[in-house]
């Protein structure tokens, strides 16, 4: 039996024929390795088999195909378009806000546009819409859509404590957890179905392009696909559910499920084709003949494509270079005479805060109004997603603290954001300032800490680092101690001074 290769009609499938893609692939393979540290999470969370993304490298293939395709006539019958070659400068921005403050998303988001804006001036504004679908299909495999988990999590929840009622099952539901006679069934976040929701728009995305349905069908498609991803979601957790409580927590479903959900999936996914069955399709588009290629044709693209790509890098590679590790905090710093520099265990023995990834702590001990002061820095040289001040992680107390107060400190320099107060409650009563040092800056919430972070990184600022003093109080709820500091702010506003990074 022999298979022979039959290209399109009007297409000539010949080495020559690809050469005009060469300078195209090779300028978008340069900006990714140049920006590949954006990439390596994103290679993290598509291995991750049993993960919501675990289809981002087949979809990244899948979508590269149909942009080769689709852009080869393009390159053929195209010319330059300079004036496009500016818009380059938005992806570029928004990648670089999200590494200056450690948003890895938005670097991830930034990249199917910046290959966006590399093509189009390539090809230009008419001949981009047919190309737009597969890049959007790229969003897909970006961990951006978290942000629906909460909502589909409660949703699955809501759905699966109907069907209880209907069906008369005892259960107690309390949060997530569904209390049944004989065990207890916890609706994790890994059952609010996202993986099935994405898997379902990338497959129903495809086929749309596939058949070629118009925008309208293409919206009834997706939003069927999408309705049918969560009901088999919904399906599988009430199933679930049942199964356990019939079984009373013996059957081995109720501990190893993984495959289980796909199944319901493939089911449902037979049921959505055969539903758009009778969508109307549009015949293929005649391809383009091409014309003989030339080495002046093949490089006839390449000053527009460097160009765009030299000013696509310009602002990324010049904050990669400004954020270099520079280990120089204190540099020419003149410390109090009666400052105590102490140890990190001495220092922890009397308050610690849950902050992780900085490189160096230093702390110091001081007297005033009457009261032993610990000043505490922890001081970041160099900044990554998972090795950043500002997130969630970090808190400024431990997660298991009792009762506490919170109020703020007003410096005397109007540049100055003020400080955070925390009265923690307890036996005895602790006093906490703190700030976030960005460079020259001062922060306290956490997104104007972020933003001051792309504006110290551009002036060639990147040292980061917790700051706080803290001492014992003497009265109740930190009375005297709280009044002392808001009658003498300039007090703590030199010893802000004292260490400040730069």
């Amino acid at each position: 039996m022999r298979f022979r290769f039959a290209p399109p009609a009007g297409v000539s499938v010949r080495v020559g024929h690809w050469l005009p893609l060469l300078p195209l692939l090779l300028v978008s393979a340069l900006l990714l390795w140049l920006l590949r540290d954006t990439l390596i999470p994103l290679h993290q969370r598509w291995t991750a088999w049993d993960g919501a993304y675990s289809h981002g490298y087949l979809l990244v293939l899948v979508c590269t195909l149909m942009i080769v395709r689709d852009l080869l006539p393009k390159l053929h019958a195209s010319s330059a378009h300079w004036r496009y070659v500016p818009l380059v400068l938005v992806p570029s921005w928004l990648w670089s806000v999200g590494y200056a403050t450690q948003l890895g998303v938005l670097q991830q988001i930034a990249l199917p546009a910046l290959l966006v804006c590399l093509v189009l001036p390539v090809i230009g504004l008419r001949r981009l819409p047919s190309l737009l679908l597969p890049f959007a299909l790229l969003y897909l495999a970006i961990p951006l859509w978290e942000l629906l988990l909460p909502v589909l999590r409660s949703l699955t929840r809501e759905v699966a404590a109907v069907g209880l009622r209907l069906l008369e099952v005892p259960a107690y539901i309390d949060g997530f957890n569904v209390s049944l006679p004989h065990g207890t069934v916890v609706i994790a976040g890994s059952c609010a179905g996202l993986s099935y929701l994405l898997m379902g728009l990338v497959l129903a995305s495809l086929n749309s392009y596939h058949r070629r349905h118009s925008l309208k069908h293409r919206i009834i498609s997706l939003a069927l696909m999408a309705l049918l991803a969560l009901v088999s979601n919904w399906l599988r957790v009430f199933a679930l559910i049942l199964i356990a409580y019939y079984s009373q927590m013996k059957n081995p479903l109720v501990y190893d499920h993984g495959s289980f959900g796909w199944w319901i999936f493939a089911a449902v996914f037979w049921l959505y084709l055969w539903l758009i069955q009778h969508l109307p399709e549009h015949p293929a588009e005649v391809a383009l003949t091409p014309v003989s290629p030339s080495l002046r044709a093949t490089l006839r693209d390449s000053p527009i494509l460097l160009s765009t790509a030299a000013l696509a890098l310009a602002l990324p590679l010049w904050l990669l270079a400004l954020s270099e590790p520079r280990s120089d905090a204190h540099l020419n710093a003149v410390l109090p005479s009666d400052w105590l520099a102490v140890s990190a265990a001495h220092a922890n023995d009397q308050y610690q805060p849950e902050y992780t990834g900085f490189d160096q702590p230093y702390y110091w001990q001081t007297q005033w109004s009457d009261r032993t002061w610990l000043i505490g820095q922890l001081v970041y040289f160099q900044q990554y997603q998972g090795k950043e001040l500002i997130t969630a992680r970090n808190r400024i107390v431990p997660s298991d603290t009792g009762a506490m107060n919170r109020t703020a400190l007003r410096l005397p320099q109007g540049e100055q954001s003020g400080l955070g107060v925390l009265i923690i409650l307890g036996q005895p009563d602790r006093l906490v300032v703190y700030g976030h040092q960005i460079g020259k800056r001062l922060a306290l919430k956490p997104w104007a800490g972020k933003w001051a972070q792309f504006g110290e990184v551009l002036a060639g600022r990147p040292n980061v680092a917790l700051w706080y003093a803290t001492t014992v109080c003497r009265h109740q709820k930190c009375s005297a101690e709280l009044a002392a500091l808001k009658s003498h702010p300039e007090m703590v506003l030199g010893w802000v001074t004292a260490t400040a990074l730069y």
